[in-house]
């Protein structure tokens, strides 16, 4: 058979060689489908959850923190993939112009977080929080420990020198969390499934925006969350003091 094939390739190349391409092209087609198909079933399993945080007269807010926690088992690949994983697990709450900052800071249990002065002055910093209680006393620049947060909570601080200072640690205890910026916008990308929903902010620590306390996520979604107060924006607030 073999022999009686080289002959037709030998008196007819021409159809010898569009039959190798045509196999060769065929194949390439199958593996590209293939390919294919497994990217648009990845792209299938993560979900975009987009937030829009607002007030009781609708002005965008800043700061509010919603933790998503799958009520579903999580590959190891998923893990490694979440936005909390694929971030060190490390952070910085600074001190810059006689304020923390960031106002609000979102960590993964099990993070270390620095405290660095970036002012000329003397800082003092504490927490009575039953999350995390600490001191760090008077120092400036990078010369405080960096300290360890692995409870999961709210942790206030303040300093005992400016007593204007105030600033707010959320340890979560899910790799999906997003923090709300000036416009009042946060998105995050997670897997597909059921969650649980919390939020906190540090003017409604009380509230619960979200119709329902779990959602289900097969599909991009957004949520429009609305509190049933006025939060004052900052963006006014005088933070001289005088030189102490």
């Amino acid at each position: 058979m073999n022999k009686l094939l080289y002959g037709l390739c030998f008196f007819n190349l021409e159809a010898c060689w569009l039959n190798t391409v045509k196999r060769r092209f065929d194949k390439l087609y199958v593996i590209g489908a293939i390919a294919l198909l497994a990217s648009h079933n990845a792209f299938a399993d993560t979900v975009t959850a987009s937030i829009t945080l607002l007030d009781a007269e609708q002005s965008p807010v800043k700061d509010g923190v919603v933790i998503f926690t799958p009520l579903f088992d999580l590959s190891s690949t998923e893990l490694k993939n979440s936005e909390a994983e694929s971030t060190p697990k490390t952070a910085i709450m600074n001190q810059i112009n006689k304020q923390f900052a960031p106002h609000v800071l979102v960590v993964q249990e099990n993070t270390e977080v620095t405290f660095p002065n970036a002012d000329n002055v003397f800082h003092h910093v504490y927490s009575f929080s039953p999350t995390k209680q600490f001191e760090l006393k008077l120092y400036k620049e990078f010369t405080a420990e960096p300290l360890f947060f692995e409870q999961a909570g709210i942790v206030d601080i303040g300093c005992n020198i400016h007593d204007w200072m105030l600033g707010y640690i959320v340890i979560a205890d899910s790799p999906y969390f997003v923090k709300t910026a000036n416009d009042g916008n946060a998105s995050i990308s997670l897997p597909a499934g059921k969650y649980s929903v919390e939020f906190w902010h540090p003017n409604a620590p009380n509230e619960q925006p979200f119709i329902e306390t779990e959602v289900k996520l097969t599909r991009d979604k957004n949520f429009t969350l609305t509190l049933s107060k006025v939060i004052a924006s900052d963006d006014d607030f005088d933070d001289g003091f005088g030189d102490y």
